[in-house]
């Protein structure tokens, strides 16, 4: 499971189009540090009810057994959340978080549990993993299938 809360309702994907927007400014903004790194980003996001789940990974695209560093954000959702706003906001704390990781040539703070965090007057809660989400969506897919 993806979510910092348990759910009883299937995930909606946030649409394509706009993960893929994401992906690509992440993408052409640190470009000259992915290139360094033989990485690349992937973006995931999704809404329930209550939460939403936004997920960025710097993966190695030719070889999935090169160790990612994934960023979750969690945010708790409620009527009067501003949706556009509050997506900016979040890629703009995920641009101040791998700003601090390219800038720190030995960088390996990984933070495997939800940590609560506020920016630019948002509080959400994130974490810091090695997880591959491809390969975890894959296998829940599969999971599902049996």
């Amino acid at each position: 499971m993806l979510s910092r809360k348990e759910h009883d309702c299937e995930a909606i994907a946030l649409p394509e189009e706009w993960t893929k927007k994401v992906e690509t400014l992440l993408n052409e903004v640190y470009q000259s540090n992915c290139k360094e790194v033989g990485k690349v980003f992937e973006v995931y996001g999704s809404t329930y009810p209550s939460e939403f789940v936004f997920i960025t990974s710097l993966i190695n695209p030719e070889n999935d057994r090169i160790t990612p560093v994934t960023y979750f954000i969690s945010k708790d959702l409620d009527p009067s959340t501003k949706p556009e706003k509050m997506l900016d906001d979040l890629v703009d704390s995920i641009g101040a978080f791998y700003d601090i990781y390219f800038s720190t040539p030995d960088w390996s703070d990984f933070q495997a549990e939800w940590l609560e965090t506020e920016f630019k007057g948002h509080k959400f809660f994130y974490k810091i993993s090695r997880e591959n989400v491809a390969l975890h969506l894959a296998a829940d897919k599969l999971l599902k299938l049996q």
